[in-house]
């Protein structure tokens, strides 16, 4: 059994505030579409946007649901990152996720040990890699080490496009050990090479294709895999971080809302843009 995790996306108001209604809304859709679980705060729900308050209050609206919900509460303030992982505790959740120390450059790698130490003693935690944000690309020795001094690290998440680098993780740890793909473009070989699941950004708009490549692997896997590539690539060029609100809009029918600024949402022109595009791209597949 393949995990299917979905980084949702945040609803945001025009005024910038949380949309809590319409958050729930998407996330009973996805539910009710074959996701497992939701990673709240991810990239893809613009996290680093996210105050520490706004975040407890997500998990609030999901206290109904903790088995069904991961909160990302890594950052540069640790303070912070404790107290996250403290009221992830409080609610019991499935798990926290945590990014490593960001936007400085030449941190010793002690520094990034201790970090995720302090985080996962308090609560069960996923290492989420992200070199292209972090600049800082997590290997397997040193979740060893954090494991070794007294941290709980359980799985990681790879968002990253080196299928090599995941697989170190599934042979070097137990099979207890959650890896999990990152990338929409490698869920086929992925989930193929034997990986746990996927957190895939599609899934907030495409959840039936990304589960095609999941639970039907050997019949639609890879048709499905070339059609969810390229619907992604098409995705990004029109900034995928607000494009992904669109696409909500477009293939599932229902609004989600709109990114938080500086991620501006599309135009309309821009939208119909993208619609008409992806339009156009589904219906050559079928």
């Amino acid at each position: 059994m393949n995990d299917f995790i979905v980084p949702i996306v945040t609803p945001f108001k025009s005024d910038n505030t949380i949309d809590k209604a319409k958050l729930r809304k998407h996330a009973d859709y996805l539910f009710k579409n074959g996701v497992d679980q939701l990673l709240l705060a991810g990239s893809t729900g613009l996290g680093p946007s996210i105050s520490t308050n706004e975040k407890i209050s997500l998990l609030e609206e999901f206290k109904d649901l903790p088995d069904k919900v991961i909160l990302q509460v890594g950052g540069l303030d640790i303070e912070e990152s404790k107290l996250l992982a403290m009221a992830a505790k409080k609610y019991n959740i499935a798990a926290i996720a945590a990014l490593p120390p960001y936007y400085y450059p030449r941190v010793p790698e002690e520094w990034y040990s201790r970090y995720f130490r302090e985080i996962s003693e308090i609560y069960p935690t996923l290492a989420y890699n992200f070199p292209l944000t972090t600049g800082y690309n997590i290997f397997p020795p040193l979740i060893k080490k954090v494991n070794r001094e007294g941290g709980n690290i359980i799985g990681i998440k790879e968002t990253l496009p080196d299928l090599a680098h995941m697989l170190n993780f599934k042979w070097e740890f137990s099979p207890s050990f959650k890896v999990y793909c990152g990338p929409d473009t490698l869920i086929y070989p992925s989930i193929k090479a034997g990986l746990d699941g996927v957190v895939a950004g599609s899934g907030n708009y495409a959840p039936s294709l990304v589960n095609a490549i999941i639970s039907d692997l050997d019949n639609k896997g890879v048709e499905s895999q070339k059609t969810l590539s390229t619907l992604t690539s098409v995705v990004q060029k029109y900034g995928q971080w607000a494009a992904n609100y669109s696409m909500i809009r477009i293939l599932l029918k229902y609004d989600a809302g709109m990114p938080r600024s500086p991620m501006y949402a599309l135009s309309t022109e821009q939208e119909n843009a993208l619609e008409k595009e992806v339009t156009a791209l589904l219906n050559a597949k079928q």
